[in-house]
């Protein structure tokens, strides 16, 4: 017999591309932002960033890093290098209408201790608002902490260089989670998703799947849920809703 759950109708559950794109360049340039500033638009971030009025210490805010500066002097261009990126790699700030210079980054996974330089103006310099120290080589670097669950793998589904995919669930510590698919027979006993032993409440499996894997549920203490994290949602023959890989 045709098992139903893998007679699927895919739903989008969002606009269509054209109007959700008109929708971001109109809200961004309310907030007085360049699209260009917008690589994963999230409304909250963008707003907190756009109405920042003083350069403060780096935070993290969602999964995003974000950090302010003000110059002494007028300056024309921010940029930031980082230590784990061997600073080979700038990531330049905006100024928003406030005139402080804003940067977010989305936030590294199973990293604690970030160390960066500011370039401002093409000179090298420190962060007045993070902790500074010297690095191996004697230069002056900025540094900040990241709170404990921050360097823990983002909640989702990822794509990992080797091909493999990495699944990850969020929730209170102890529970117990597996995970379900069109990969598994959708058995709840076959693919358990571990709790990490460093990050509590973070639960996390890394499978090779084959190429028509595409639907997906995580068990949690013995109730199917869809990926909270991943808004797109496909329906079976029985109208239940399931994740779609992306």
């Amino acid at each position: 017999m045709m098992d139903v759950r893998n007679n699927f109708k895919e739903v989008e559950g969002k606009m269509s591309e054209g109007k959700a794109g008109v929708l971001v360049i109109l809200l961004l340039i309310i907030v007085g932002l360049d699209p260009i500033f917008c690589e994963a638009f999230n409304t909250a971030l963008h707003l907190e960033i756009s109405n920042i009025e003083h350069a403060a210490a780096p935070r993290v805010m969602g999964g995003s890093i974000l950090l302010s500066y003000s110059p002494l002097s007028i300056s024309k261009s921010v940029a930031l290098a980082m230590e784990y990126e061997d600073y080979r790699i700038l990531h330049r700030y905006q100024k928003n209408k406030h005139g402080v210079f804003v940067l977010s980054l989305p936030l590294p996974e199973e990293k604690q201790k970030i160390r960066y330089r500011l370039i401002v103006d093409g000179l090298w310099t420190t962060d007045p608002n993070a902790g500074i120290e010297r690095d191996s080589r004697r230069f002056l670097v900025s540094y900040f902490i990241l709170p404990d669950t921050s360097g823990a793998p983002a909640p989702g589904v990822k794509v990992l260089p080797d091909g493999r995919i990495r699944f990850t669930h969020r929730s209170a510590p102890g529970n117990s989670v597996s995970l379900v698919g069109d990969f598994n027979r959708w058995d709840p006993f076959l693919t358990p998703v571990p709790e990490s032993p460093v990050y509590p409440g973070v639960y996390s499996v890394t499978l090779t799947l084959p190429d028509e894997a595409k639907y997906y549920r995580y068990v949690l203490n013995g109730k199917e849920i869809t990926d909270p994290e991943n808004p797109r949602i496909a329906r079976n023959g029985l109208g239940e809703s399931v994740s779609v890989i992306e």
